[in-house]
């Protein structure tokens, strides 16, 4: 099974990367990578990857030389590897969008140990109580996860979504919705969004419920707000439009709860520090990713 997705990765990785290794380098971007993704798809470290008593012949006949766990080390920080990731994220999640309006913002918990060593891992809310880890922030567009960053479990939500709003001016379609939660509720996050001719909608806090004055709040707060308070109840309409927008909030959780079976849940014991935590999401994206394109019957 993994030995079969590998190769389907494989493709897009040759696609996202077709020219070979650079001067002075022993090994291409494009290998480095495919071991890494060896690695994260077999949820095993680095290392392991490197030996090749782990790896079956087949696939080790297209790669030759394995690089060694320092060489993977430092390649895996490099400015070439982590634009050839970012390529494939994105040529796979284009792939996969629909190009709908609608896009969904929501924030999840990367939990790791009390007793761990890694001094970027912060305290912060988690589900059910207080935790250390990392906090990763998405938006979604139907199962396409788009735009993602990731910052430490003690980071506001509306910190992420000031970091991946922006990046929406890159839409094809050029206007559309968000949705998120509560905690977006901020005149901050409503401007941003805006800037980027994005209505946001997200339920009011309650100290907000009830407030309509523009020196106070922005005015995409203000239609937000109006329009998730269904004012045609008194029609007879069960639903306002913005409701039944904001009812495709639940479609992040479905990504979510697809990621954590893909094995994205909290980071295990080899994978610390920020460049590390984002270098193995990145790798469990792409191979959800491709696991719904293949479900979607699209081909490399």
């Amino acid at each position: 099974m993994e030995a079969e997705q590998y190769r389907r990765l494989c493709q897009w990785i040759d696609q996202a990367s077709p020219h070979g290794r650079r001067k002075r380098q022993q090994f291409s971007d494009r290998v480095i990578m495919k071991v890494f993704i060896w690695s994260t798809l077999c949820d095993r470290p680095v290392v392991w990857a490197c030996q090749e008593c782990n790896w079956p012949p087949d696939l080790l006949e297209d790669l030759g030389m394995l690089p060694s766990q320092p060489t993977m080390s430092r390649r895996l920080q490099s400015v070439g590897v982590r634009q050839l990731t970012e390529r494939v994220c994105v040529m796979l999640s284009e792939r996969l969008d629909d190009g709908g309006p609608v896009k969904v913002i929501d924030s999840k918990p990367l939990v790791v140990g009390n007793y761990s060593k890694d001094r970027d891992a912060r305290r912060g809310r988690a589900a059910g109580g207080m935790a250390r880890g990392y906090k990763l922030h998405a938006i979604c567009s139907g199962k396409a996860i788009l735009h993602w960053t990731l910052t430490s479990l003690n980071c506001n939500d509306q910190v992420g979504a000031a970091m991946l709003l922006p990046r929406l001016s890159e839409d094809r379609r050029g206007w559309g919705y968000v949705i998120a939660d509560n905690g977006y509720d901020a005149n901050a996050t409503h401007l941003i969004s805006r800037g980027v001719n994005h209505q946001l909608l997200a339920p009011p806090r309650k100290s907000n419920r009830h407030v309509r004055d523009t020196r106070r709040n922005d005015p995409a707060r203000i239609r937000s707000l109006d329009a998730l308070a269904n004012p045609l109840k008194h029609c007879g309409l069960g639903r306002s439009f913005a409701q039944e927008v904001f009812a495709e909030r639940t479609q992040i959780e479905r990504n979510f709860g697809n990621l954590v079976m893909d094995g994205l849940q909290s980071p295990p014991p080899w994978v610390r520090r920020p460049h590390r935590v984002s270098a193995w999401i990145a790798a469990k994206i792409i191979q959800r990713t491709d696991r719904a394109l293949q479900i979607a019957g699209v081909m490399a």
